[in-house]
């Protein structure tokens, strides 16, 4: 067995003994190495030591149990900590917050299990980063969490550096070059953009071991809250705005820099692996076909979230994570905007889910106020909204981490289909 996969074993070891005691030396003893070799296997396949790991988690977890309910003291002993005095310490150390302050800014979804041989999954700790901010001449900064404002899930390669700069990092050399290459042009647009910081010695970025890292400008402001949207649709409008100003941008950059999408061959590969799922007949892709030729391509930023969108009392600041942009159809980011508002809010059952078919059209109204859509892309709307569904259930359907959202995506296709009545 390769060291990956008993690491895995351990890990899921864990995941399930989260409440019980777990012994260090027995995770070395059922790994078969000794207690220097296993730990140092654990940091370099998951990035941190197996006592911060499990600490991590467990207090992961224990964000989850208080949002069903479960009182902070029962938490803290249920996960092994002797008082609550200590729950509350850890607590504070890893979120920079009281669990109290935490759950009233942010709802705890269920942790995502981690699964090293599905994905590349790196975890680094705090001390790691202080350690590199003198390159910045930002040592003397605190580190602080990144939260999804929408989900309350952590980043694991986002952190604030003080009040004003962010550190990224990422083992994947490519994705870090173009969202430099991205943000640097798009600055010089006068586009709001996350600037880049350059290091002491004057490099956009850094690179420790097999890591990349960069630090950038903090936008101020906030994610966009996908309720915030669906109780004033007027924000919608100013969404679709700028990612026509966004694509206007992006038009002047060189194409043959960037990966070429194929929107139809990728729902042609996705949809087998969905239909079990939907009942989406393959008219659907015969009626795509014959509109897909004609829509418009460029470069997009292919990843425009609520959590990607940054706002500050409703006016909109800019958007961040350029590392998925690619040459696609340009109302690929409209209608991906447009259904990730969607899931974000999908389960929620104080929200009223027509009233998104009113932000589909904000967002379109908002972006042709500015980039006139031809009448082939406004009849390909529903074509793309589908695809963008089946792609992302047959992605989300490989991982085990992604199982809820699975699920969120498939009941949000189906109400989608069952809404439009197109291709069925």
């Amino acid at each position: 067995m390769d060291n990956r996969k008993i690491i895995q074993n351990i890990l899921d070891y864990i995941e399930n003994n989260l409440k019980a005691e777990i012994n260090i030396g027995e995770l070395c003893s059922a790994a078969g190495y000794s207690h220097v070799h296993f730990c140092r296997l654990f940091l370099y396949h998951v990035g941190i030591s197996p006592s911060e790991y499990i600490r991590r988690r467990r207090l992961i977890y224990a964000v989850y149990d208080m949002s069903n309910g479960m009182t902070k003291v029962d938490i803290a002993l249920s996960y092994g900590f002797e008082t609550y005095a200590g729950f509350y310490k850890a607590f504070k150390r890893e979120f920079n917050c009281s669990p109290s302050e935490f759950i009233k800014s942010y709802k705890g979804e269920k942790p995502y299990k981690i699964n090293i041989l599905q994905e590349e999954h790196i975890m680094i700790s705090k001390n790691k980063i202080q350690k590199l901010l003198h390159y910045w001449n930002l040592q003397s900064e605190c580190i602080g969490n990144i939260y999804n404002e929408n989900t309350g899930r952590q980043s694991e390669n986002t952190y604030y550096i003080g009040d004003d700069y962010v550190i990224k990092f990422s083992a994947n050399y490519g994705s870090i070059k173009n969202s430099i290459s991205i943000t640097n042009s798009l600055a010089k647009s006068n586009l709001p953009v996350a600037e880049i910081i350059k290091t002491a010695d004057g490099s956009d970025y850094l690179q420790d071991g097999e890591l990349y890292f960069i630090v950038t400008k903090r936008i101020k402001g906030g994610q966009l809250k996908c309720e915030d949207i669906f109780k004033n649709t007027n924000i919608a409008y100013k969404i679709g705005e700028n990612i026509a100003r966004l694509h206007n941008a992006l038009k002047t950059f060189d194409e043959s820099n960037f990966r070429k999408a194929n929107i139809l061959n990728d729902v042609k590969s996705a949809l087998p692996k969905v239909q079990n799922f939907v009942n989406l007949n393959e008219d659907f892709l015969e009626e795509f076909s014959f509109i897909i030729d004609k829509l418009p391509m460029q470069i997009i930023h292919r990843d425009i979230n609520p959590s990607n969108m940054i706002f500050d009392k409703g006016e909109f600041r800019g958007f961040i994570d350029f590392d998925l942009t690619e040459v696609n159809i340009r109302i690929f980011d409209i209608c991906y905007c447009a259904t990730a508002i969607l899931s974000e809010c999908f389960s929620n059952q104080s929200i009223d889910k027509n009233i998104w078919f009113e932000i589909l059209d904000k967002i379109v109204s908002g972006y042709e106020s500015i980039n006139h859509l031809t009448a082939d892309e406004k009849q390909a709307l529903p074509y793309v909204v589908y695809s963008i569904q089946i792609i992302c259930i047959a992605y989300f359907n490989e991982y085990d981490k992604y199982e809820y959202l699975t699920k969120t995506n498939i009941d949000m296709l189906k109400w989608i289909i069952n809404e439009l009545k197109i291709g069925i």
